[in-house]
C-alpha cells in the first residue's frame, strides 16, 4: 500500500510529520529487509523529495533514499496486483512532486552540470516551474485537468534535439544484441528491461488465459522477427536532419513555425439592452472562440509531431554507427505482433522505415531490379496499376531519379511522392544497381514492403464467401488490381453530384419550415458545398475502418479533417464556415457509410451476426474470447466505463 486511507498530502504540518515518521520507523523496523509488505506515509514522501533536493544529502538522507529506492523496486517487481486506485493515487502523488520540484533556468539553453547544480539551490526555487497544472473545459459540463509545459522549457528540449532528456524520455528502443527469446508471457524481449508478451492493457483474465495456453508457435514466429538484423541508413537520415534543420517541411517533418494564434476572445458581458444586438455579439464571440481552439489545436498537434519526429531523428542518430540493431517483437491482445520501440522501428511511419535498411545484403537476382522499380512506383502512389505498368512508370521517371540520388536538395522531385523518405532511399538503391554493371549480382539491403487490399474487408469477405467483396479487395486473379476506396468513392460522387443538381423547390426563408423541408435544405447545401471535393483520400479512412465498427461521428471527422484541407487549398477561410463544412461532413459521412452498406451487404451481414454473438455473449457477464488458429487466446479488453473518486 503506497497511500493512507487513499488520502496522500505531500505537505504536512511538522508536529504530524515527525508522528508520522516516528510510527513508520518502528513499523518499518519490525519488518525484514525483504519483506515488501511495507507502507510510505505522507511525511516519508515528504521527507524523501526534500533529501532527493539537497546537493549533499545527510548520511541518514542517503540511506533512507537507498532503501526508499530498493523497496519501491522490490514492489515494482513483486506479482502483487496494483488496483486502479492505488496507481491513481501514486500517480497523482508523483505528478504533485513534478509540479512542486522541477524548474527550469530560463535564458540558459545548455543543460549542464552547473545549471543543474544552480536550479537544485536554494531549496530548489531558482528559475520558473517547469510545468504547471491548468483545468480547462471540455463540452459544456466537463472540466479537465492538463499538466502544460513551461514555453521556454519546450523551446530549450526542442533545441536541443531532446539528446538531454533522452534517458528519461524513451525507455524501450532499438537493442545493439539479439533480443532473448521469448520461453514464457513474462520472460523475453530486452535482456535488462521487464518486457510484456502481450499487451494486456490490465486485463486480467486475459493474462490468467496466457498463462494457461500453449504459445509456442507464437513465440518461435516473434523470436524469429526479434533476429533479424537492421542498420541506419545513413544518407537518409542526413537528408531528414538537413530537412529539420532548414526547416523543409516535408513528410513527417513538420513544420517549425506555429500558426498565429489571435488573441483569446472575450466572453460577452450579456448587458446589452437589444436582444438581437446581445446575440449577435454572442454569435461573434462563438465563432472568434471556435476559431482559437481551432488554431490553438493545430499548433498543439504540430508540437506533438516535432516531439515524435526529434524522437525518431535522435534514436537514428545514436544507433546509426552500429553494424547491426535488433527490434525487439510483442503482441497485442489479438495476437498481432509489433516492435516494442515506440518511436524507430521498422513497422513506423515513412520517416522510420526510410532510415532503415536490413544489416544483411542479399544479391538482387533476375528480378530484384524489377521489383525496386515496382516499389518505387508504389512509393509514388502508382499502387493501383498492373505491375509491369509500375516498373514502366518508373522506367520514364529514370531521369528524375538518377537526378534525386544525386543531389535531393537541388532536384526535389521525390518529395512529391507519397512516401518521399522511402522514395528517395529506393532512387539511391535503382541507380546503385544499374551503376554496378551487373545488377542481378548486385547486393541490396533494402526492404520492399508490400501490403494488402484493405485487410479487414479481406477477411470479411473470406468469411462470407463473398465474391462480390472478394473482388473489390482482390481476393480473386484479375490483371488489374481492383481499388475498393476507388469504387466506394465513384458511387459518393454520383449521388453527391445528383443531390447538388436537384432543384429545391422550397423556401428557405419561411418560418414555419417541416423537418423534412429543413433537412432537403440542409442536405442540399452540402451536396453543393462538396461537390466536385471529393477524391480517393476523402472516403478512404472511413472505408478502411468501417469494418472495425467506425460510428458516425469518427466518419464525420475523418472526412472533414480532408475536406477541410481542400477548401483551404482553394482559398476558402474555414473558420469562417465552421458550421457549413460541420454540416457538409456529416452528410458526407452518412452517404459513404450508405454506400458502403450497399456495396458490401455480405461484410455488413457479418458484421451484424458477430455482434448480436457480443452481445448474447456480454448479456451473461462474460468477455467475448476466442482461442486463435495458433493458440493465442484473446479476450476483448472493451468494458463500459463509469467514473468514481480516488482521491
Amino acid at each position: 500500500s503506497i497511500a493512507s486511507n487513499n488520502n496522500v498530502s505531500v505537505s504536512v504540518p511538522e508536529a504530524v510529520a515527525a508522528q508520522e515518521e516516528e510510527k513508520a520507523d518502528k513499523f518499518s523496523s519490525d519488518k525484514k529487509e525483504n519483506d515488501i509488505d511495507w507502507m510510505y506515509r505522507p511525511a516519508h514522501l515528504q521527507r524523501f523529495v526534500e533529501e532527493l533536493n539537497r546537493l549533499d544529502p545527510s548520511r541518514k538522507g542517503k540511506v533512507r533514499i537507498a532503501r526508499a529506492n530498493r523497496r519501491a523496486m522490490q514492489l515494482l517487481e513483486s506479482t502483487e496486483p496494483w488496483t486502479s486506485a492505488d496507481k491513481v493515487v501514486l500517480g497523482a502523488v508523483l505528478i504533485q512532486m513534478l509540479l512542486d520540484t522541477a524548474r527550469v533556468s530560463i535564458g540558459n539553453n545548455n543543460f549542464t552540470p552547473g545549471n543543474l547544480e544552480e536550479m537544485h539551490s536554494g531549496n530548489n526555487k531558482y528559475g520558473q516551474p517547469a510545468f504547471t497544472y491548468e483545468q480547462k473545459w471540455k463540452g459544456i459540463n466537463k472540466l479537465v485537468g492538463h499538466v502544460v509545459m513551461n514555453e521556454d522549457f519546450y523551446q530549450m528540449v526542442v533545441n536541443d534535439k531532446f539528446s538531454s532528456l533522452d534517458n528519461s524520455t524513451t525507455r524501450h528502443k532499438p537493442m545493439v544484441i539479439p533480443p532473448k527469446e521469448w520461453v514464457s508471457p513474462t520472460e523475453g524481449g530486452y535482456s535488462v528491461l521487464k518486457t510484456e508478451f502481450m499487451r494486456t492493457h490490465g486485463c486480467e483474465v486475459q493474462r490468467n488465459a496466457l498463462r494457461e495456453a500453449d504459445l509456442s508457435t507464437i513465440m518461435d514466429g516473434l523470436n524469429v522477427l526479434g533476429k533479424v538484423p537492421w542498420k541506419i541508413n545513413k544518407e537518409i537520415m542526413s537528408l531528414a536532419l538537413t530537412c529539420w534543420n532548414d526547416g523543409i517541411t516535408l513528410g513527417d517533418i513538420p513544420s517549425r513555425e506555429d500558426f498565429y494564434l489571435p488573441p483569446h476572445p472575450v466572453r460577452p458581458d450579456g448587458n446589452s439592452s437589444d436582444y438581437k444586438e446581445g446575440e449577435g455579439e454572442f454569435r461573434r464571440y462563438r465563432e472568434a472562440l471556435i476559431k482559437y481552439r481551432r488554431i490553438n489545436q493545430k499548433n498543439l498537434d504540430l508540437r506533438s509531431r516535432r516531439g515524435s519526429a526529434l524522437l525518431k531523428l535522435n534514436q537514428s542518430e545514436q544507433f546509426k554507427d552500429f553494424q547491426k540493431i535488433y527490434f525487439p517483437y510483442n503482441i497485442d491482445f489479438r495476437g498481432r505482433a509489433y516492435p516494442v520501440p515506440p518511436h524507430l522501428s521498422n513497422i513506423g511511419s515513412d520517416l522510420c522505415r526510410g532510415m532503415l535498411t536490413f544489416a544483411e545484403s542479399k544479391p538482387l537476382g533476375p528480378k530484384g531490379l524489377y521489383w525496386l522499380k515496382v516499389h518505387l512506383a508504389n512509393l509514388a502512389g502508382n499502387d493501383k496499376i498492373t505491375f509491369d505498368q509500375r516498373a514502366d512508370f518508373t522506367e520514364k521517371n529514370m531521369e528524375n531519379v538518377r537526378a534525386c540520388a544525386e543531389d535531393p536538395l537541388e532536384n526535389r522531385w521525390w518529395m512529391g511522392l507519397d512516401d518521399p523518405f522511402q522514395g528517395l532511399a529506393a532512387c539511391h538503391e535503382i541507380v546503385k544497381a544499374i551503376d554496378s554493371g551487373n545488377p542481378e549480382e548486385y547486393e541490396c539491403s533494402l526492404p520492399v514492403h508490400m501490403d494488402g487490399s484493405c485487410n479487414g474487408l479481406q477477411h470479411y469477405a473470406a468469411l462470407g464467401r463473398d465474391r462480390v467483396g472478394g473482388k473489390a479487395v482482390n481476393l480473386c486473379n484479375y490483371d488489374t488490381p481492383q481499388d475498393v476506396y476507388s469504387g466506394v468513392m465513384e458511387e459518393v460522387i454520383k449521388r453527391v453530384a445528383d443531390e447538388a443538381e436537384r432543384i429545391i423547390d422550397i423556401d428557405a426563408t419561411r418560418d414555419d419550415l417541416t423537418k423534412k423541408e429543413k433537412e432537403a435544405l440542409t442536405d442540399h447545401r452540402a451536396a453543393v458545398l462538396t461537390n466536385g471535393l471529393i477524391d480517393r483520400g476523402v472516403v478512404k479512412r472511413t472505408v478502411m475502418t468501417s469494418v472495425y465498427g467506425v460510428t458516425y461521428i469518427g466518419a464525420k471527422k475523418q472526412i472533414q479533417e480532408k475536406i477541410e484541407e481542400k477548401l483551404e487549398a482553394k482559398g476558402y477561410d474555414i473558420d469562417e464556415m465552421d458550421t457549413e463544412i460541420y454540416s457538409a461532413c456529416g452528410y458526407l459521412a452518412r452517404i459513404t457509410m450508405d454506400v458502403m452498406g450497399d456495396l458490401f451487404s455480405g461484410a455488413r451481414q457479418t458484421m451484424n451476426w458477430l455482434a448480436t454473438c457480443a452481445r448474447l455473449i456480454s448479456s451473461q457477464g462474460q468477455p467475448v474470447a476466442w482461442i486463435s488458429p495458433i493458440g493465442v487466446p484473446a479476450v476483448q479488453p472493451y468494458r463500459q466505463r463509469q467514473p468514481y473518486t480516488v482521491v
